[in-house]
């Protein structure tokens, strides 16, 4: 008795504790994937490492006289190039100059303006009379007794004479290709206004071009290398493009007006197609260049604003863009900082980082911190932590505007050949691929598999119910990646030499077995009674046969006839339908291939599960079989067959491998049959290896699995609800 008392108290507790264990498994891998996608909405956050006073640090120096500062990807030291030509090197953490290096100038001309190009340390330095230098700054690393050492040094890259007259460069415009310097350059001129000269220069020659001076006053200046195009700001507000050709005079293109007040800043974020301008009243905007819908042709493109970001309350200081994506910074004569981010269109952080105005800004290099200097000769050594600005609300489920897009869409492309990419997040492409995928494998495997079980239950033959259920469980024990093999390398390429007649056949199939089955039922009852119950398949077998050979003939001679011997082309000729070899057509029958066991299965257990006093108080009231079928087991097994059709739904919900491989995996959003598509777990599985650990794509593709779960979830709780609701109907039976 002992014995018995501690068995049963043995198998209590190891199921007991199995189950416990299981849904803490459950409960646990729903809690890893929520946490690994929360970080996706923090809000951005900035702090300040260290504050170094100029004054203290350089005394003969004063903070109106630094024309620039930046610093190295390390945020360990900075440097700082002013007026007199001098740049120095400071150490961040410690606040202490490290270096002083005289910058290659010419005689006693002083510097008047300074600005680095995109993306690198390569500056460019305006003169007093006339002439612009080039350096750039290199910093190596040095490990000695396991100490590492950071060793800044200027390498000089000559210089040019931008102005014969030898007037000051009051601002530059540099970008730089390889080993050309692309250049404009503001100069003083004799009259009222100013002049601006565009320069290229290469390792052979440099080349110069004058755009005539104006009464309006150019304010800010934006050179687009890659187009030729220098965009500059005027003091009335406008923005103006000119074309600036490697021969020939340079021509403006467009003029618009961009806002009522002066146009301080204008730059390009990374990818150089979005221009942002910031203006003397706080106003920030984003153009590009876009084909001019009015004019008929898209060869022509004009200046279009694409966005307005959040304004800032006074004078724009500053406008820096990010080196690594579409963030940017700005700051105003307030003190204040903003960070935003163009796609997503976020404002990621605002602060107030001093009470007076902010005169010069730089990103640190890997976007993780910047540099800020006051009037006051504050130097501000700020960290960022934005590590998910791609991601909002909007990117993931609304429409957006995306760079060389002419309209709002909604798109999923996670990387792209350059850094310059912008990604694109959008889980609506996916998500409806995944409920295409499924809806079409639900229309081919639920009537096969619920009439197939229907058939096998009540209408064959003892023997042949035992030989074909066997069979059709085996088929689910069949590994994805088989079927997904034979369906994208041996379907794919059948269906499409096939197409006409495997649709044909999809009607006359079905339509010939029903004549057949119609005309059988006419012969006389002495020959109908010969045949034995449950042999109606072996006596259907040739009906099959001869429809398989019709649908075949008809198909060859229907696209001969009406499609040219190309029923393909003519989809794409006459009806702008594109035929991929892997579409949602195969990826149908593939999916509807590894469901249907499992619907098959639990529908045949439920219809034979039926109280057989049901069948035969049916039969004897006089009922056909058929009859019976339909109107009683049906609705008694109404139930189990509901649970088999979700369990079926789930399997296909969730497939990865017959996706990935019998498909073109392209995230569109099309309902046509003879399209890919690309669902939530082939995405999982085709964008994992590229993803970074932590990365914004890593924490979107648990997303996508949270997005996933929660699908099955609500679909499996409603039919659980539906079911329980049938069982209830019809448990009285």
């Amino acid at each position: 008795m002992s014995l018995r008392r501690l068995t049963n108290s043995l198998a209590t507790g190891v199921i007991t504790t199995g189950g416990i264990t299981l849904i803490v498994i459950v409960v646990g891998i729903l809690v890893f994937i929520f946490l690994q996608t929360w970080p996706l909405w923090t809000p951005a956050e900035t702090g300040t490492e260290a504050v170094v006073q100029l004054r203290s640090l350089i005394p003969d120096e004063n903070p109106e006289d630094v024309l620039m500062i930046g610093e190295e990807e390390q945020k360990e030291i900075m440097y700082l190039v002013t007026r007199r030509g001098r740049l120095y090197f400071v150490s961040l953490p410690d606040g202490k100059l490290l270096k002083t290096l005289r910058l290659p100038l010419y005689g006693e001309q002083a510097l008047t303006s300074a600005v680095p190009a995109f993306g690198s340390h390569h500056l460019a330095f305006g003169t007093s009379d006339g002439r612009v230098a080039f350096a750039e700054i290199k910093f190596h690393t040095l490990y000695e007794k396991g100490h590492r050492t950071i060793v800044p040094e200027m390498a000089d890259h000559g210089s040019i004479l931008t102005d014969s007259l030898h007037r000051p460069v009051l601002r530059l415009g540099y970008t730089r290709s390889a080993d050309t310097d692309f250049l404009a350059s503001l100069v003083a001129s004799s009259v009222p206004g100013t002049e601006i000269v565009v320069s290229v220069r290469s390792p052979e020659s440099s080349v110069h071009h004058r755009i005539p001076s104006s009464s309006d006053e150019a304010t800010a200046l934006a050179w687009d290398a890659g187009k030729h195009c220098l965009y500059i700001g005027r003091a009335s507000g406008a923005l103006e493009r000119w074309i600036v050709p490697s021969e020939g005079p340079a021509h403006e293109a467009e003029r618009i007006a961009v806002a009522t007040n002066a146009v301080s800043h204008l730059a390009f974020l990374i990818g150089d197609i979005t221009l942002i301008a910031g203006t003397d009243g706080g106003s920030l905007t984003a153009w590009r260049l876009s084909p001019d819908d009015r004019s008929g042709t898209s060869d022509r493109q004009v200046l279009t604003r694409v966005r307005s970001f959040w304004s800032h309350a006074g004078r724009i200081t500053s406008v820096v863009p990010s080196w690594r994506n579409k963030c940017f910074l700005s700051t105003d004569e307030s003190g204040h900082l903003l960070l935003q981010h163009s796609t997503s269109e976020q404002l990621l952080l605002q602060a107030r980082i001093s009470e007076k105005p902010i005169i010069r800004l730089a990103y640190s290099p890997k976007g993780d911190g910047c540099l800020i200097l006051d009037r006051d000769g504050r130097l501000f050594d700020m960290s960022i932590s934005a590590p998910h600005p791609e991601v909002s609300a909007s990117t993931l489920w609304s429409k957006n505007l995306y760079e060389s897009y002419r309209e709002p869409t909604y798109t999923w492309q996670s990387t792209g050949g350059t850094d310059d990419f912008e990604p694109k997040l959008s889980l609506i492409p996916l998500i409806f691929g995944t409920i295409k995928g499924t809806l079409y494998a639900m229309i081919f495997a639920i009537p096969l598999a619920v009439m197939g079980a229907l058939y096998t239950s009540q209408f064959a033959h003892p023997r042949l119910r035992n030989l074909v259920k066997p069979i059709v469980e085996i088929m689910a024990a069949l590994p994805s990646v088989v079927i997904g093999f034979m369906a994208g390398l041996w379907l794919a390429p059948l269906m499409k030499t096939l197409l006409v007649s495997i649709l044909v056949g999809m009607l006359l199939v079905p339509l010939t077995l029903v004549v057949f089955v119609y005309f059988f039922e006419k012969l006389p009852k002495a020959v109908v009674y010969r045949f034995k119950f449950g042999h109606e398949l072996v006596i259907m077998m040739p009906a099959l046969v001869l429809a398989v050979w019709l649908s075949t003939f008809a198909g060859s001679y229907l696209e001969s006839a009406a499609f040219g011997g190309d029923a393909v082309g003519w989809l794409y000729t006459a009806m702008d339908v594109s035929y991929d070899q892997r579409n949602c057509l195969v990826v149908g029958i593939a999916l509807a291939f590894a469901s249907m066991p499992i619907i098959f299965t639990i529908t045949e257990d439920s219809l034979s599960s039926v109280p057989a006093h049901l069948t035969s108080a049916s039969l004897a009231l006089g009922a056909t079989r058929w009859q019976t079928a339909m109107k009683v087991i049906l609705p008694a097994a109404s139930a189990g067959i509901f649970s088999a059709v979700m369990i079926g739904f789930g399997r296909a919900v969730g497939e990865t491998m017959i996706v990935l491989m019998a498909t073109g995996n392209t995230p569109i959003m099309d309902w046509s049959i003879f399209n890919g598509m690309r669902t939530l777990s082939a995405n999982i599985a085709v964008e994992i290896p590229e993803a970074p650990h932590g990365g914004t794509l890593y924490r979107v593709l648990f997303l996508s699995g949270l997005i996933l779960f929660m699908m099955t979830f609500v679909v499996n709780t409603l039919a659980e609800v539906v079911r329980q609701r049938l069982r209830n109907k019809y448990a009285s039976l």
